[in-house]
């Protein structure tokens, strides 16, 4: 029983001290605020509502605003002497899923997505990043005498479509923010427990590419196969052979994914189609395994057309989609300097080496400069004791992205704010 008063002495006491200075909100506030988002979440670049709310917070705390990112991003500045620039970023968006939870505060949100109503749920914990984004604003607001530096806050859209960071990068007002020295995100992570923080040095997540290739032929009536140079054949061909990509043009330690997602072609079985359409997702980590695949794609495509006797004018037409995002890459002495600083204060179990994963996450697409270090944190958000009732059902917690994916907030929000501060302020006295 002492233990556990003890423990939530520690995480209460700042949010307490933090609500006698000025306006600063309470934990209670932020788990209600965290309640607020899960309920009303919006899609990819529809995030009106979540940025104003954001927005409105900040500037009542002396942020100054810099909008116009694209979509509905902004950014909040804060000023605060002579020191070190942190970047720190937020996702709003949320994911076209129906939620599954029963939580009491569950999402029945319904919006319009390409023209067709679709659920909407906060199924990745972007409500869990923008709530520990906004904790760590209301600190560095109401604290100026522990830091000294400018904090620049990015609330960012449509991270889940891969398309917020990139344009928030080309907008003119992106280039009018202060020169960060460190730029900082964090990401909730379902196998890691409450007050865990995972660390994965270089490549951390993947670089995504979406590509879609046509497969052409000469269709004719399916009795007489001779007469035609089947695309569905060739199609087949194809994704038999795009997999020894990684199994025998990488080294064995290079980790890269080909997946064909989806395939399109003719109508009835007795009608040999004129061309079959095929959808890829491509992850990889270096630049150079990126650019082997898609050499490699291209080249056994037009192998095969060219062996089934096709002119040149009909060999695969490949569409790489304007939605490719960089990989994640950890500084390793940024997580040196943050690692250390947790580890002083939480002890060593708060600190966890990861794997890097072949998910994508746009936020690698603000290293335009290498020479700037930038580090993604993976934040637990399992207690113990739900740990140990999914294993006792010999069930794994709901991934992200699932339906049924429902962190412990009440109980992870506080140690991802208290984290997120140790560590911008580990970086704020690196200089």
């Amino acid at each position: 029983m002492v233990k556990k008063v003890l423990v939530f002495i520690v995480l209460i006491l700042p949010f307490y001290l933090l609500a006698q200075n000025n306006s600063g909100k309470t934990l209670a506030e932020y788990l209600a605020i965290y309640e607020k988002l899960h309920a009303q979440p919006e899609l990819s670049g529809q995030e009106k509502n979540t940025a104003t709310f954001l927005r409105k917070c900040l500037q009542e705390w002396g942020y100054q605003i810099t909008d116009s990112l694209g979509f509905y991003s902004f950014a909040a500045v804060l000023k605060n002497g002579k020191g070190p620039t942190i970047m720190y970023r937020t996702d709003m968006d949320a994911l076209p899923v129906k939620e599954q939870t029963q939580l009491p505060f569950s999402s029945s949100v319904v919006a319009n997505k390409d023209g067709v109503d679709v659920p909407v749920m906060h199924a990745c914990g972007h409500d869990v990043h923008m709530v520990t984004w906004l904790a760590v604003a209301d600190y560095f607001a109401h604290h100026p005498k522990e830091w000294k530096g400018t904090l620049v806050l990015l609330a960012q859209s449509a991270e889940e479509i891969g398309q917020g960071a990139r344009k928030a990068i080309a907008q003119p007002n992106f280039n009018q923010l202060p020169q960060p020295n460190y730029q900082i995100a964090m990401h909730n992570n379902a196998d890691l427990t409450v007050g865990q923080v995972g660390f994965c040095d270089g490549y951390a997540m993947a670089a995504v590419d979406m590509m879609n290739i046509i497969i052409h032929g000469k269709g004719g009536h399916g009795a007489v196969p001779q007469n035609t140079i089947d695309p569905i054949v060739l199609a087949a061909q194809f994704v038999t052979e795009i997999q020894t990509i990684v199994s025998r043009n990488l080294p064995p330690i290079e980790a890269a994914v080909v997946t064909v997602g989806a395939i399109h072609g003719g109508t009835i079985g007795n009608v040999i189609p004129n061309q079959v359409e095929l959808k890829l997702t491509i992850r990889s980590f270096s630049p150079q395994a990126r650019q082997l695949i898609l050499d490699r794609l291209k080249t056994i495509g037009d192998g095969l057309a060219s062996a089934a006797g096709l002119p040149q004018s009909l060999w695969p037409e490949y569409q790489l989609l304007d939605m490719s995002i960089a990989p994640v890459f950890n500084d390793s002495q940024m997580g040196k300097r943050v690692a250390a600083s947790l580890k002083k204060k939480y002890g060593e179990k708060a600190i966890v080496s990861v794997d890097p994963v072949m998910i994508g996450e746009d936020f690698g697409m603000y290293r335009t400069d290498p020479n700037i270090p930038s580090y993604l944190l993976w934040m637990g958000t399992l207690t113990p004791a739900s740990q140990q009732k999914y294993t006792a059902q010999n069930q794994k917690f709901p991934s992200l992205h699932s339906p049924n994916f429902a962190p412990d907030y009440q109980e992870s929000l506080p140690q991802s704010i208290q984290m997120m501060t140790t560590a911008l302020q580990a970086l704020f006295t690196s200089h």
